[in-house]
């Protein structure tokens, strides 16, 4: 889990809103305390995670325009405090803090401690305490009032009916219907609250035939969605990209779809592993970024460019675009990505008063040229396209995290990777950063374009996606602005003012 550790205390409310004399307003600090505290009062019995010595630590703090505040703690107990940088605590034992966007002005706290303390919660039901007047909601993992199915998906009693849905995955996966399951275990790897839980599945299996008993291991990987049409969706788009890519005789480019438990809204897929150590997956956001390296006989040490996993970046993306996957609903067009940038423009102006003229500026212009795009055709996209979604397993690269899949034109996909390719050293402007982004960006387009081309892509729409993708690109990167300026702790004006020169680049590149 992403740990955010630079802080701000709230500092002195808006006018209007002056608490009273002695009463100080809530700093991030203070809410895991707070949050015991309600829990404490409001659930009985008690879970087994809030002992008295019991302390939370924060692990994630999040912020998105009209959804409020989201952080997440650790419970441990004070002598665990050695292992609170693990990313996964274990067991995980979650604490989720939620505060509506009512409840914050800017990047403060309106409520006060004794506001949270004196006013009696108004529902307090597995594991979840909700206090609507106030804004604030805190609950003990698996409890989550939006994704109702994670406590069945995380439950593994031999007893329980998901270990039917694990043994047919694992038969799909292992192509024999012999295996059974004698023991499992889960173990969530990432949760957005409300929203998605990432769940892997160790099992343990055995099968039984004249030659005697043969056991082994196996982990698949869920993911628990909270709304089980959507699973079902995704599922049957993964099941047919897996299958064209098979058809076709070339290596398939997301993991093995085994299944989908339609009514905890949970889909089922392998685990992109190796037997060999020297060939363990690697993450996308592990290989597509600079590595000092000095050659033989170099004496100047250089920024690496991964020139073969860029090229089999292309070659996947490609191949989803090229699929013909038919996909359900209205195409996801320039007009709605005008209309967040336009949105993410007005954020970063609130937030940040310095670059408010010249990102509204740049907005208008994006958006008008947008508009005004009119691609060949909408294909199979992904629709998050960038590093931290992709797995490599040697020269292999897998595309996960299906959830946005969807018709567009393939220059959106495009210009979101290049957008997150960019190392965040630019936003510094470090030196060599440029040219690093500069040679990885050509290597992708260059592999992307020869890639369609082979595919059947004429020369015109493979030029006309590049360019189109400048703008898209644009686009993103004021997602990528507006992450940093509602930050809690700084709006980070230099770093925005680099991104948004960035956008500008961009759209000059377009013309």
């Amino acid at each position: 889990m992403r740990v955010v550790s630079s802080l701000k205390e709230p500092g002195p409310a808006p006018a209007g809103a002056t608490p009273p004399a002695g009463v100080r307003r809530v700093g991030i600090e203070a809410l895991p305390a707070l949050a015991l505290r309600v829990l404490r009062a409001a659930l009985q019995p008690l879970p087994a995670c809030m002992a008295d010595d019991t302390e939370l630590f924060i692990r994630y703090v999040h912020r998105k325009p009209e959804r409020g505040l989201t952080v997440i703690c650790a419970a441990g107990a004070p002598r665990e405090r050695a292992a609170q940088g693990s990313a996964r605590p274990a067991p995980p034992r979650w604490i989720t803090i939620s505060i509506d966007e009512g409840a914050l002005e800017g990047a403060r706290i309106r409520l006060s401690a004794q506001d949270i303390q004196q006013v009696r919660p108004e529902g307090a039901v597995a594991g979840c305490v909700a206090t609507p007047s106030l804004g604030f909601a805190v609950q003990d993992f698996p409890s989550d009032r939006r994704l109702s199915s994670l406590g069945a998906s995380l439950s593994t009693d031999l007893q329980d009916p998901l270990i039917g849905q694990l043994e047919l995955a694992a038969r799909a996966c292992l192509l024999d219907p012999a295996w059974h399951i004698r023991r499992a275990r889960a173990e969530p790897v990432r949760y957005k609250p409300g929203s998605r839980c990432v769940i892997r599945y160790e099992l343990g299996l055995e099968k039984r035939s004249v030659n005697g008993v043969f056991r082994r291991e196996l982990s698949i990987f869920g993911k628990v969605h909270g709304d089980p049409q959507r699973a079902l969706a995704i599922h049957a788009a993964a099941e047919q990209l897996y299958a064209a890519h098979r058809h076709d005789g070339s290596h398939p480019i997301i993991p093995r779809p085994l299944g989908v438990a339609e009514t905890l809204g949970l889909t089922l897929s392998e685990a992109i592993s190796s037997d060999t150590p020297e060939e363990a997956p690697r993450t996308g956001l592990e290989v597509l970024r600079p590595r000092l390296r000095r050659g033989v006989d170099e004496p100047v040490v250089r920024l690496d460019i991964p020139a073969g996993e860029l090229c089999a970046v292309a070659l996947a993306l490609a191949g989803l675009h090229t699929s013909g996957v038919s996909l359900p609903g209205p195409p996801r067009t320039a007009a709605k990505e005008a209309l967040r940038a336009a949105e993410r423009a007005a954020l970063i102006a609130t937030h940040c008063p310095l670059v408010a003229d010249s990102a509204r500026r740049l907005a208008r212009e994006l958006a008008s040229r947008l508009h005004a795009l009119r691609p060949e055709a909408y294909a199979p996209a992904h629709g998050g396209f960038k590093p931290s979604q992709l797995l490599f397993l040697g020269e292999r690269v897998f595309i996960v995290d299906l959830d946005g899949l969807c018709r567009a034109d393939p220059a959106l996909d495009v210009g979101y990777f290049l957008a997150y390719l960019r190392p965040s050293g630019l936003w510094y402007r470090r030196p060599a950063m440029r040219g690093w982004f500069a040679g990885a960006a050509a290597t992708f387009l260059t592999a992307y374009r020869q890639a369609i081309i082979r595919r059947g892509i004429d020369d015109s729409t493979s030029y006309g996606i590049r360019k189109r993708a400048r703008l898209y690109e644009a686009a993103t990167l004021f997602k990528i602005a507006a992450r940093r300026a509602h930050r809690l702790n700084s709006p980070r004006p230099a770093e925005l003012e680099a991104i948004l020169g960035e956008i500008r680049a961009c759209m000059h590149d377009a013309h």
